[in-house]
């Protein structure tokens, strides 16, 4: 996660997958080397380490399930290809928009709601025993709530995204409604102090 640009008008927060990214080739070229590529790489790595031909090296008897290794490294690519996509979150006070737009291996797609229904954003956290505890950032927008990415991760990635929303967001005006006239100005005032800008 990195912010791109963050003015009191603007907020643009890029999501680039980068390392679930190399998990995934890794896995692929891993799965592949093991079920197809030892019977045609091994001769080739002896060689290359100046040890003497082996006549047996490359008449290796195929292991039963390696095969089966080898066809499983699609998985890892289709997830790649499917699931990894880099989003791109923009809160727009100007447009009064908010704007997620992915970007993958397959092209692009973008969807908008309005700016005015964003609440705020919140850490969803998932336990499994497995792989322990993964976060992701969601927008409140309304009545729904909407996920940033569709898998959480357990890095910091989803806090600060939700940390930075949340920030540039500030106190919801709503929340002043109560107040007469003059203390919502002195509260103005005092936010203004710290840097802090009430939505309009």
């Amino acid at each position: 996660m990195r912010v791109v640009e963050q003015t009191s008008d603007r907020l643009v927060i890029e999501i680039r997958p980068v390392a679930l990214m190399i998990l995934c080739l890794g896995l692929f070229l891993l799965f592949f080397v093991l079920g197809f590529g030892m019977r045609l790489f091994l001769p080739s790595i002896t060689g290359l380490m100046g040890m003497p031909d082996m006549p047996g090296l490359s008449n290796i008897p195929q292991v039963p399930g390696m095969n089966f290794l080898g066809y499983a490294s699609v998985i890892p690519l289709l997830v790649a290809v499917f699931l990894i996509k880099t989003r791109r979150l923009t809160f727009d006070r100007a447009a009064g928009q908010v704007t997620i737009a992915r970007r993958g291996l397959l092209g692009r797609s973008e969807t908008r709601y309005p700016l005015a229904d964003l609440q705020g954003a919140s850490l969803a956290a998932s336990r499994s025993h497995n792989s322990g505890t993964t976060y992701r950032a969601m927008l409140h927008l309304g009545a729904e709530t909407v996920a940033v990415t569709p898998y959480g991760t357990g890095g910091s990635g989803p806090a600060r995204t939700v940390e930075a929303i949340n920030r540039w967001l500030g106190p919801r005006a709503a929340g002043l409604s109560s107040l007469t006239g003059d203390q919502v100005a002195t509260v103005a005032a005092a936010l203004d102090k710290l840097g802090i800008k009430l939505p309009k």
